[in-house]
């Protein structure tokens, strides 16, 4: 008996998994990015090492957004800030050859610093995401980008570049491409506005389950 039992759970285990691996998913990566930092237009850091982590986590429930979770830097300890980001977003297309990603989250900005100055700002922000296979290959084409502008928080980022894949138990990629972030804070240092310009080559990996 118990025998049948446990070869029962088996079979419901080896059926449901593919289940839930259609109707559940996981984005995760990381980049590492090589970038200059231009502040009020003049150039504060170049050639700096940044970086980018990711993780989204989307479900088959129509009516319920999908959430992506970011954390990236931008210059270095002295001159630059991080960003942290929450995105809910849906997916408008999810096939073989193209997917398309709307949505809208909120960015803070924190340990914003010119010298020694540090400071924390936030603003809600719009997304879009898309991605185009290659057909009979195993590259693709990406680009993501967001709008944000609320009260002292104005400017965009975004990043395009292409993907290669491997199916192993899960999917594993490597991720080649460029990165821009204009953002601007307004009254950000002594009553002064920052603008931030960072842009670089990016390389990164990603797991996909």
């Amino acid at each position: 008996m118990k025998k049948s039992v446990f070869l029962g759970c088996a079979a419901v285990l080896a059926v449901s998994a593919p289940v839930a691996a259609d109707v559940f998913g996981a984005k995760v990566g990381v980049d590492y990015v090589y970038s200059d930092l231009d502040v009020n237009g003049f150039s504060a850091n170049e050639h700096q090492d940044n970086y980018h982590a990711y993780a989204a986590f989307e479900h088959f429930i129509p009516l319920i957004p999908n959430a992506l979770v970011e954390y990236s830097t931008h210059g270095s300890s002295t001159v630059g800030f991080d960003q942290f980001s929450a995105t809910a977003y849906y997916e408008l297309l999810d096939n073989s050859l193209l997917s398309l990603d709307v949505g809208a989250g909120y960015s803070r900005y924190s340990d914003i610093q010119v010298g020694g100055s540090v400071s924390s700002q936030g603003s809600p922000h719009a997304y879009v995401a898309t991605e185009v296979m290659l057909p009979v290959t195993n590259f693709s084409v990406f680009a993501d980008a967001k709008v944000f502008g609320w009260e002292d928080v104005s400017g965009e980022e975004a990043r395009v570049g292409v993907r290669w894949a491997i199916e192993l138990p899960i999917e594993l990629g490597v991720r080649v491409g460029y990165t821009m972030t204009n953002v601007t804070f307004d009254n950000a240092l002594a009553n002064n506005d920052l603008k931030f310009e960072s842009d670089g080559w990016m390389l990164g990996v990603d797991a996909r389950f």
